[in-house]
């Protein structure tokens, strides 16, 4: 049917509708969504569809919207509006093999349970009173001989930090705000590798110990949060720094690698060698924080020595999808 056919009988649904063009302009809203979002057909009609939403859902509109009508897939969405919550699936409009336009049905998003909100907010006490006990307890570890027991702190708080995250994560989920999935998260490797860098270098320099950048001003956008792979790329370097004498180098480079489905990016810290390991040889050389983090979005870390190039710790990590 074409965009308009059978508009009348959506008039007598309960739930909000209403119905782009194939570029994302309204033509069309339904009784319901007039009373809903206190509008008139009239007035909204030729407006872009994500204009007729506020605040924050504009954008989680506008994104289903673009993803709809260029590749025709359902997309799912939550929406507020007057304090009233709603999911919204969002669906093309096709006549045979032409797409002719959009349609987003609304229906009233359940109530959270007040028994999962009290949950979350007792969460997050204990939380905070675990990150900082750590922190302390990080602060008094601080000499070398606190290496094991400094290294158990920053697991646990690796492990708290994703806690947080997700603790957060649930806050949105009931306050009834967009929530991105996980994998599906996408972060900017080049400016995650200029923080680290600006994070780290006072305390190579303090250690005369040369660091250095190899990487694109620009790299693919991969899978995964920003944060965790900082953190993890920091007490990874930081764990070098420890091992190397003054005048010594690490080297932290990144660049895409594959094509197609095997295409990932691949982050290398190089460092020289001390020891006498076996050219080749495979070593759990980093911290175990940091192959918790770099597992958690997705990626794999593998440690290398040669007797003449020195180690590598590679991480390769999956790219975001087109």
């Amino acid at each position: 049917m074409s965009a308009l056919e059978g508009s009348s009988l959506l008039d007598f649904l309960d739930a909000p509708v209403v119905v782009g063009d194939p570029i994302g302009r309204v033509i069309y809203v339904n009784a319901a969504f007039e009373k809903a979002f206190r509008c008139e057909g009239e007035d909204v009609s030729g407006r872009d569809l994500a204009t007729v939403f506020s605040g924050g859902a504009r954008e989680a509109v506008l994104k289903a919207v673009a993803s709809v009508c260029s590749g025709g897939q359902t997309s799912m969405l939550r929406v507020r509006e007057d304090g009233r919550g709603y999911l919204g699936k969002v669906s093309a409009i096709e006549t045979g093999t032409d797409r002719v336009g959009v349609i987003i049905l609304l229906a009233d998003e359940p109530e959270p349970d007040e028994r999962l909100v009290t949950y979350h907010r007792e969460m997050d006490e204990p939380l905070s009173e675990v990150e900082g006990a750590l922190l302390e307890l990080l602060e008094e570890t601080g000499g070398r001989c606190g290496d094991r027991y400094r290294g158990l702190a920053e697991q646990a708080l690796s492990a708290l930090q994703r806690a947080g995250k997700w603790s957060q994560e649930l806050s949105s989920l009931l306050k009834g705000e967009q929530v991105s999935q996980h994998s599906d998260g996408t972060l900017d490797p080049a400016r995650v590798l200029r923080d680290v860098r600006n994070r780290v270098a006072e305390k190579f320099e303090a250690a005369e110990v040369d660091f250095e950048l190899l990487a694109r001003a620009q790299l693919p956008a991969t899978r995964g949060d920003g944060e965790l792979l900082q953190t993890a790329l920091t007490r990874l370097l930081l764990h070098r720094l420890a091992g190397v004498r003054g005048g010594s180098f690490v080297t932290l480079s990144a660049r895409p690698i594959g094509k197609g489905k095997q295409a990932a990016l691949l982050i290398s810290v190089i460092d020289p060698l001390r020891g006498g390991r076996a050219a080749g040889a495979e070593i759990e050389a980093e911290p175990r924080s940091v192959r918790e983090n770099i597992s958690v979005i997705g990626g794999r870390v593998k440690t290398y020595v040669d007797v003449v190039a020195g180690r590598a710790t590679v991480i390769v990590l999956p790219l975001a999808k087109a």
